[in-house]
């Protein structure tokens, strides 16, 4: 099975010089860029140690290639996961007469001949040339090499198997476009942690980020061949057994992956069920929640009411910014402030959803709809937007800021402060629903309302969503000050629960809400029509 297999990926490897002369071309040329890519990501590193001219720039080089070589095994482990429709799977090989095993065995081993383990096998050889002072260690760079290839190859096929056992064809797309917008939201604090350390080679960030990924299992074969080129062997051995039990785990996990996805089917489609024309709806799955959310979605896409509000949240930090400038506020400060703020308003824009739902209300209350799934469903929409509005903009701040360590407790804030706005929403907007502009009406054409019922139910939704931010704010206030990994991790993590947990208590109380008052709402709101 592993011959046959072999044979198979050197026909694959041919195909690239096979078919019309300009395709072929095109497929030759994009080859050679990501070779000579392969050889400068191993030559950089030198070539801006040698330039910085300092007694550190053995160190600073050493440093470069951990951070280097840490995001380039981890991108070589996740991107299979997003991005794998060319990959060989096991259910491509199910008819064939072989036991699971064989399978997994053969799969395994002939990932080797693929062009991405070609590259980088290149930039590991062109590496281990450049970097003189390790060649005494050579036992070391060999070892690091296999360990690193093991890790890349394995992490590669069982993050792929994985995807397609787990993520259907007809979501595969989705998945993409996740893969994507991850990407995006990475790159720029990528972007920056590389251009700090090839600008300062020997400065504090670089060392820290190496000492912190030299410990993972991208980054302890790397520093494993350094400590073994200092004479620090079993500190070296340390670091390689990080590698080699991360390998060995996921060559246990992949042997079952394979079995698993031999023996389970996909679903088929029902051919009867119509599921193109329909807009959000064809994208979401059959349950109340799922359907309220499209229905929602096609409003924000079509309402004008909501496509006000969207070009209003961003004016707000706009304003802040300004005054914050005139006050004489930091600019690494200042890149901190937005993103929570359009956050913060984008979550309160749903604390008077009900309202704005008038004519489609009483679909829920007559059909019996939980007050649960109302809740989650209006939220979709908000998450859609906030989430990789949390990403995105986290890593922005902080490359304006700055200082990439602070991502973790930035991400914290961000997140936790969607999480407690959507909360406070989904409680006020069943609570205190206010009337508001009718559908079909100009979006500036607000009704008379004779009390303050707007007004309060404005304020107290917002000092609610306001108050519950303070303890995730406060925590990754005090992370930022510090800048210390640990207490960055710990902001993230307590904001990301702590928001978590509100937006439950939101949604189920705003559920009970619905429920106990549910013949209620539907009369009030049909009085604002």
């Amino acid at each position: 099975m592993v011959a046959r297999l072999l044979r198979l990926r050197v026909t694959l490897l041919g195909t690239a010089f096979r078919g019309r002369f300009a395709e072929a071309g095109r497929r030759v040329g994009l080859g050679l860029l990501a070779a000579l890519a392969a050889v400068g990501l191993a030559w950089v590193p030198e070539l801006v140690s040698n330039a910085a001219q300092s007694g550190s720039a053995e160190a600073g080089s050493g440093a470069i290639d951990v951070v280097l070589g840490s995001l380039i095994v981890a991108a070589a482990v996740l991107v299979p996961f997003f991005a794998n429709r060319r990959h060989l799977e096991p259910r491509q090989f199910g008819l064939l007469p072989k036991r699971s095993s064989s399978i997994a065995t053969a799969l395994l081993a002939s990932t080797v001949l693929s062009w991405p383990a070609l590259w980088l096998l290149l930039w590991l050889g062109v590496m281990s040339l450049l970097r003189a002072e390790q060649g005494a260690a050579w036992w070391a760079l060999v070892l690091a090499a296999v360990l690193v290839l093991l890790l890349a190859i394995s992490g590669a096929r069982l993050m792929s198997g994985l995807s397609k056992l787990i993520i259907s064809r007809r979501s595969s797309g989705a998945l993409r476009a996740v893969g994507l917008l991850m990407l995006i939201a990475a790159l720029p604090v990528i972007v920056f942690a590389v251009a700090q350390s090839l600008r300062t080679p020997g400065s504090t960030m670089t060392s820290d980020a190496a000492a912190v990924l030299g410990w993972t299992p991208f980054g302890a074969p790397f520093v494993g061949v350094q400590l073994a080129s200092a004479g620090a062997a079993s500190e070296a051995l340390l670091r390689f057994g990080i590698a080699a039990a991360t390998v060995l785990v996921l060559i246990l996990l992949w042997y079952p992956l394979v079995r698993a996805s031999l023996e389970r089917i996909e679903r088929p489609v029902d051919t009867t069920v119509a599921r193109d024309g329909l807009g959000w709806f064809e994208r979401f799955p059959a349950r109340p929640a799922s359907v309220i959310g499209a229905r929602v979605l096609t409003y924000w896409t079509r309402d004008p009411r909501y496509r006000i509000a969207f070009v209003a949240i961003p004016l707000a930090p706009v304003v802040m910014i300004v005054a914050l400038m005139i006050a004489g506020v930091g600019p690494e400060a200042i890149a901190l402030v937005p993103v929570p703020v359009i956050l913060l308003l984008l979550g309160w824009s749903l604390h008077n959803d009900v309202a704005s739902d008038s004519t489609a209300i009483w679909m829920h209350v007559a059909s019996g709809t939980r007050g649960v799934d109302d809740r989650r469903g209006r939220l979709i929409p908000v998450m859609l937007i906030g989430l990789p509005l949390v990403l995105i903009g986290s890593s922005v701040s902080v490359t304006v800021a700055g200082d990439w360590r602070v991502l973790p407790a930035v991400l914290g804030m961000n997140l936790a402060v969607l999480l407690v706005s959507c909360a406070a929403s989904s409680v006020f907007s069943v609570l205190m629903p206010y009337p508001t502009t009718r559908p079909g009406d100009s979006p500036f054409a607000q009704p008379s309302v004779s009390g303050s019922g707007a007004g309060l139910a404005q304020t107290l939704s917002m000092l609610a969503a306001l108050i519950f931010s303070i303890p995730a704010v406060w925590a990754s206030v005090a992370a930022i000050a510090e800048a210390s990994f640990g207490l960055n991790v710990f902001a993230l993590l307590f904001g990301a629960g702590y928001g978590i947990l509100l937006l439950m208590g939101g949604v189920m109380i705003g559920g009970f809400l619905f429920n106990r008052s549910s013949s209620e709402l539907l009369g009030l709101t049909q009085t604002f029509d």
